[in-house]
């Protein structure tokens, strides 16, 4: 493992969320995991989304060895956990990843039938394991605003939310900033949110532009000025499973990795 970058020396945990689904949670998470890599920041994705379209696009495949949903129910049952076991590496991004499969679904239970239920995601990633090898960790967060996800927001210092450039969309980041402030028992957005990020942003539309300049002047510097474009190649790279941020020649990519440089100013004060 690779020394930490960040200046505190300890893993900036970054949550990826929004209650709306198809905004790009899932693009915007490998790509900017990728990005950050990139910058020589050792990274770690968590997939914590039961349909692991991140593992899927990471070209994960079982492998007997643990998952999410695993270092779960070792944790609530007080079982001992071999992190490395549970890391794998993909060799396209630089990245490594815990993959999720189907079975995590059901371990809503079995959280919350801890009895510290809202700090089991906390318990497993405040292991000094996570800060003495990694800078980031990002998790992939399922639609739901469930007891996971709300477990994933508590132990994450940071979040971001993709915003489709879309009304629907739009009119959903009150809720996931809500959301976060109360799971945060706190009333200062400001302090965990990195920013809103337009994704799937059509340049030949008013109303993708319509959209983003209201999401300007609502949250003003809470909104990247960096959005992410609809174009194809995005489609295309995950049916190649990999990042656009891989193809030099992607916009997309280009984009993200502006992205990513804001992610690091904001979180590491550089």
């Amino acid at each position: 493992m690779t020394e930490t970058k960040n200046t505190n020396k300890k893993a900036i945990k970054i949550a990826v969320s929004n209650q709306k689904g198809g905004v790009g949670k899932t693009t915007t998470v490998l790509n900017i995991g990728a990005a950050l890599a990139l910058q020589n920041r050792k990274v770690l994705l968590v997939d914590c989304d039961p349909q692991h379209h991140l593992s899927n696009w990471l070209d994960f495949s079982p492998d007997g060895k643990p998952t999410t949903s695993d270092i779960i129910f070792s944790t609530v049952t007080n079982q001992t956990i071999d992190f490395d076991n549970c890391i794998r590496h993909n060799e396209e991004e630089n990245i490594d990843f815990i993959p999720s499969i189907n079975v995590l679904a059901g371990m809503l239970g079995i959280i919350a039938a801890d009895n510290n239920s809202s700090n089991v995601i906390s318990r497993i990633f405040d292991n000094e394991y996570f800060n003495k090898n990694y800078d980031y960790i990002i998790f992939d967060c399922q639609t739901a605003l469930d007891l996971l996800v709300t477990n994933v927001l508590k132990a994450c210092d940071k979040l971001l939310i993709p915003v489709q450039a879309d009304i629907l969309s739009y009119e959903g980041v009150e809720q996931m900033t809500d959301t976060f402030m109360r799971v945060k028992n706190d009333t200062d957005i400001r302090k965990y949110l990195i920013g809103m990020l337009v994704t799937m942003y059509q340049t030949n539309t008013k109303h993708s532009a319509t959209i983003f300049n209201e999401l300007k002047e609502s949250y003003g510097d809470l909104v990247f000025n960096t959005y992410i474009s609809y174009r194809t190649e995005a489609k295309n790279s995950v049916g190649f499973r990999r990042s656009s941020v891989s193809d030099h020649k992607s916009v997309v990519g280009a984009q993200y990795i502006e992205v990513s440089h804001k992610i690091m100013e904001v979180c590491e004060n550089v």
